[in-house]
């Protein structure tokens, strides 16, 4: 908006006091000069950045790597957080527990047997997830077979397995994508509800010469393996829910699974769960929000979800680890990645967590808090200059003579009331839960203190122009009442006090008389007649009730107009 209306205002102010007033070039230039450099909020982008920066850094001592400074605030704003189990909840590592023969001993291979058929197909797996390495970890390689066709893992088809030659295939994956066998799938049911990772093992004695081929298995055997829960997942979780941020976790494994896991790791509402096969493309928006624990999601599936879930109005973060993680990962507003996870999921991701700790998840909100909650507090204090700025040019063309301030004179009040105070504040650890209404927060506490500042500013234009006819006075008295509300502004932005606070504004507020009596030539300032003098002193006296009650009226309008 500023960008638009600069240009024009500052022809028209230059035409106004140059060919209407009749000033000299020097003097027009100056003037015109001043009300521009007012009008821009030249601090506001080297403060964002530096305190992005600084963001940065700090979550850098926390191994945590911020790869896109915005996402910082981006996550502090997030009201739902999508977890993916595997390196979230979990430690990312599983174990095999124990191996169950399906069938009568004459029919199936022994539990031996079952160990070294597991230890081929690891053997011969291309596959890196958590599930393979915990079966190429436990089982070792007795009778080695002669490998024919790999079937790499898919989270689409949830299997994986192998053709070898003179053996059939053999295939390892989830009970519901492989075999429709009543009995079987209740069996898997019933330790699915006991917390485990189940996977059946089914053999065919056809070779398979294409992975979409589809087979008629036989099961052999039951695989129970169990997820490491993270120590500090429980005390995670109860941070989020203390901040009113919603939990969805959303995995690819058996659901009555991950809501056992979930639930032992903490998490509110575990029990309500569902099978992501069972709900349409149609049915996601109304899913997202009636379940917590999804699975058997697939990864298009966790897409649909994220972004079901910001077309309801979410502001949503989303944590993974893996290739099926990408697309959702993509999708949210904020994403995270484990640092011992896959290169795609970490190449996209906004933050990755170097030390693949789920725990370090309160310290990066409460740094993008810090962030928001500084900036929206600096931002006020910026654009109270630039509201006051746009107004005093527009009342100086319309019915003033000069512009009332000199460059240098806004250096000293942009300084000492706006640029150091507000850096030195942008340090403090503020860690208030976020608002949405940024812009609304800021435009609220700059407004009242902006309109204060103009109407007074005009009433000592009008005096100096009609009564006085002195510029210098009028840039002198000006500065001050200008000067003295700002200061007024910062206690009011910067509310309660603390004693840091206390000791920055009042600082400011020493080094700012100071300055405008002992720098009185370089700044262009003179002595004040009687009457002038009283006049500045009601303004002073006067202007910082003036500005509490147009805020408490703004205040009162914005939520007003917000209801």
């Amino acid at each position: 908006v500023i960008s638009i209306i600069i240009l024009p205002l500052g022809i028209a102010l230059y035409y106004k006091q140059r060919y209407v007033v009749g000033s000299s070039f020097s003097h027009s230039v100056v003037s015109t000069v001043a009300a521009l450099l007012g009008m821009i909020p030249e601090g506001l982008i080297l403060l964002t950045s530096v305190a992005l920066t600084l963001g940065a850094v700090s979550l850098a001592r926390r191994k945590t790597l911020v790869q896109e400074l915005y996402c910082i605030e981006t996550l502090a704003r997030v009201d739902t957080l999508c977890l993916d189990k595997t390196g979230t909840i979990t430690m990312g590592k599983m174990k095999v527990e124990k191996i169950i023969p399906i069938g009568n001993k004459e029919d199936v291979p022994d539990e031996k047997e079952l160990e070294n058929i597991l230890a081929n197909l690891g053997e011969v797996s291309i596959d890196e997830n958590s599930t393979m390495l915990a079966i190429k970890e436990k089982f070792k390689l007795k009778n080695k077979f002669t490998l024919d066709k790999l079937i790499p893992f898919s989270s689409e088809r949830k299997q994986s397995g192998a053709s070898f030659k003179d053996e059939g295939t053999y295939i390892l994956g989830a009970v519901n994508f492989i075999f429709d066998d009543e009995d079987i799938k209740k069996e898997c049911n019933k330790y699915s509800e006991e917390g485990y990772r189940v996977l059946v093992l089914g053999h065919s004695d056809k070779e398979i010469k294409d992975i979409k081929d589809k087979l008629e298995y036989k099961a052999l055997g039951i695989i129970l393996l169990s997820d490491i829960i993270r120590e500090n997942a429980k005390e995670t979780f109860e941070f989020f829910y203390n901040q009113d941020v919603d939990l969805k976790v959303i995995s690819g494994d058996d659901p009555v699974t991950v809501s056992f896991i979930a639930k032992k790791a903490g998490l509110q509402n575990s029990h309500m769960y569902v099978d992501a096969t069972t709900i349409g493309e149609d049915e996601i928006k109304e899913a997202v929000e009636k379940y917590t624990v999804f699975g058997r999601v697939t990864p298009d599936k966790k897409k649909l979800m994220v972004k079901a879930l910001k077309e309801n109005g979410r502001t949503v973060a989303m944590t993974g680890d893996g290739v099926n993680d990408v697309l959702a990962l993509k999708e949210a507003d904020c994403s995270i990645a484990m640092a011992q996870g896959s290169d795609a999921a970490k190449n996209i991701a906004n933050l990755v967590l170097l030390d693949s700790n789920f725990s370090s998840m309160p310290h990066i909100v409460n740094q993008g808090r810090r962030v928001i909650n500084n900036m929206r507090k600096a931002a006020s204090m910026f654009l109270i200059k630039t509201i006051f700025s746009v107004c005093l040019s527009i009342l100086t063309i319309l019915f003033g003579s000069q512009y009332p301030f000199e460059p240098i004179q806004m250096t000293l009040i942009s300084a000492t009331a706006v640029g150091i105070p507000t850096f030195l504040l942008a340090q403090e650890n503020d860690f208030e839960r976020v608002k949405k209404s940024f812009l609304r927060h800021v435009l609220a506490n700059a407004f009242p203190v902006a309109i204060t500042i103009t109407a007074c500013v005009f009433v000592i234009m009008m005096v100096c122009q009609n009564v006085y006819h002195s510029l210098f006075m009028l840039n002198t008295a000006c500065v001050l009442v200008t000067g003295w509300n700002y200061m007024a502004a910062l206690k009011m932005v910067y509310a309660p006090l603390n004693l840091f606070r206390k000791i920055i504004i009042y600082g400011m507020q020493i080094i700012f008389f100071t300055a405008a009596i002992v720098l009185q030539k370089l700044l262009s300032l003179r002595g004040l007649e009687f009457g002038m003098i009283i006049l500045v002193f009601l303004l002073m006296t006067f202007m910082p009730i003036t500005s509490e009650i147009i805020l408490a009226f703004v205040k009162k309008l914005d939520k007003g107009l917000h209801r």
